[in-house]
């Protein structure tokens, strides 16, 4: 077990990576603003370019965002639930959700009319989502380490605090990543 003090500095340091994550996830969808906002004539000046069918945010994305949606519930439930059926079972629907969501993200990769090589549009969508969906992958496996912990000592001990606020950050870049890049379309 862990003083309070180490309790403490480990809660700061997730919120200290998410902090750098942050940046990152900026300069990523900043790319995407800048080139949507002001397509330069390399690309006909037009956002997305020509020849490129957007995806949109109607069909698949939407759906991933009521997955993500969902899963910042359920995480919420095994962060306050006292009875450890409950926390169990909630870990394993958000962990569930989570691998629905990157199945989802597969399938619209592999559906989608463009691809990583095409121009600015494909290499910013693609670096954008799967920086998401790598994020989304170290998520559930730290939801896989929280299910796999907790019967051992049935309290939600710092491990599973830091895993679900990052959990939540996840959720959170999601609704700017849907936003700026499926809404918007930029």
């Amino acid at each position: 077990m862990h003083t309070e003090v180490v309790k403490r500095n480990l809660i700061q340091g997730v919120w200290l990576f998410m902090a750098s994550e942050t940046s990152l996830f900026f300069g990523l969808l900043w790319a995407c603003v800048h080139l949507g906002m002001s397509p330069n004539v390399n690309i006909q000046m037009q956002w997305p370019p020509v020849g490129i069918e957007a995806v949109g945010w109607d069909k698949r994305a939407l759906v991933m965002s009521a997955v993500l949606a969902a899963s910042y519930y359920s995480a919420n439930v095994a962060m306050v639930a006292k009875d450890p059926k409950v926390v169990m079972g909630a870990l394993a629907t958000t962990f569930g959700l989570g691998v629905l969501f990157l199945g989802d993200q597969y399938l619209e990769y592999s559906t989608a009319p463009f691809n990583l090589t095409d121009g600015p549009y494909g290499s910013t969508f693609y670096m954008t989502t799967g920086f998401h969906g790598l994020h989304v992958f170290l998520g559930v496996c730290w939801l896989a380490a929280c299910m796999a912990m907790y019967p051992r000592y049935n309290n939600p001990g710092v491990g599973m605090k830091g895993g679900i606020l990052y959990w939540h950050f996840v959720d959170i870049v999601w609704i700017a990543v849907y936003g700026i890049i499926y809404v918007a379309q930029l």
